[in-house]
């Protein structure tokens, strides 16, 4: 998204800001970085572009998102900077399924407590098994990225009902598994954890020890999973990638590409949140971040998941597409 300009002025409006947007139904949280570059001013939402103007004390962010139902629409927030905090309001712009009504908005500066590493390992972990259902707080769905050339020029290839892995039954992977609204169940052993995703049946386990992939491990859209808790935070990164695409939209994850997810309780121990990062510099100039929550339901089922390939493949071939579809294959794995 182009970013809409004005000359720097001698407000501080640089640096990260913690966004807090409260609609009448739920709060969204997101990573907000202002900079200046040329006296120019830039602005990125959760990783992704976004229209910024800036005059005087006055801010307003045009920042694009995706709603569960695939509209994409604008959010347009308008405020000013008061005692090094932003405030001001904010209205939904364009067609979407999922309506909100104008509200309130504030930005805080990111507090740096220091780096992960440095934070203690607990010795008593927090118990987060069970079946854990998802809300829609939280996550903005920020929609387009901070591409590199190499993942511009894949997405202008991609089509998504052709080459989505899910739409012909094949695993979508991670990091979009993590953030699909079906219920997942965590189980724990000593050495372990085990999540049980009810979309597309997978099973993932994260190794909480120091156990290392095999060298006969190959890549795989899973990855290899290692989970350590910093403070009161299960940090899980995952490596050994199969390359696969980031959701519906089709921006890339490499095999390079390494996930990161931190998972927190809340203090009743019935609200699992986590961040999801993803570190992959051959396709983005700036690390995607979402954000889901979920709540502890031991009513919820985990259903049996079922998917007929043939739903895919027998329009394709009546429709005359085939030919298609095997000359893009190329585009696929």
């Amino acid at each position: 998204m182009p970013c809409l300009l004005l000359k720097a002025n001698e407000f501080d409006f640089e640096g990260r800001w913690i966004v807090s947007l409260q609609d009448n139904k739920r709060t969204l949280v997101g990573l907000l970085e202002i900079e200046k570059q040329d006296q120019n001013w830039h602005a990125y939402l959760e990783g992704g572009p976004v229209g910024i103007r800036i005059n005087q004390d006055e801010i307003e962010i045009l920042a694009d998102s995706r709603d569960v139902r695939g509209f994409v629409f604008n959010r347009r927030l308008s405020g000013s900077l008061k005692n090094n905090q932003i405030q001001g309001r904010y209205q939904q712009e364009g067609a979407a399924a999922q309506k909100e009504e104008p509200g309130s908005w504030s930005a805080i500066r990111e507090q740096k407590n220091g780096s992960a590493n440095q934070l203690p390992r607990t010795t008593k972990p927090e118990d987060l098994t069970g079946i854990w259902t998802a809300t829609q707080e939280l996550d903005f769905r920020k929609y387009s990225m901070t591409l590199t050339q190499g993942g511009k020029d894949w997405l202008e290839q991609y089509l998504p009902y052709y080459d989505q892995p899910d739409v012909r039954c094949t695993s979508i992977g991670l990091p979009a598994l993590v953030t699909y609204s079906f219920p997942f169940e965590i189980l724990f052993s000593n050495d372990r954890y085990t999540f049980l995703y009810e979309y597309q049946a997978k099973v993932r386990r994260i190794w909480a020890n120091d156990e290392a992939p095999s060298s006969y491990m190959p890549p795989s859209r899973m990855g290899f999973s290692k989970g350590v808790w910093e403070g009161n935070e299960l940090v899980i990164k995952t490596e050994l990638l199969e390359k696969t695409v980031r959701d519906f939209r089709g921006e890339l994850i490499s095999e390079h590409a390494i996930i990161e997810e931190r998972y927190s309780l809340s203090d009743d121990s019935q609200t699992l949140t986590a961040l999801i990062i993803v570190d992959d510099p051959d396709n983005y100039e700036r690390k995607p971040i979402r954000r889901r929550q979920w709540i502890r339901n031991a009513s919820t089922e985990i259903f049996p998941y079922s998917c007929d390939p043939d739903s895919f493949y027998i329009p394709m071939y009546q429709d005359g597409e085939m030919q298609m579809y095997i000359d893009r294959s190329p585009l696929r794995f």
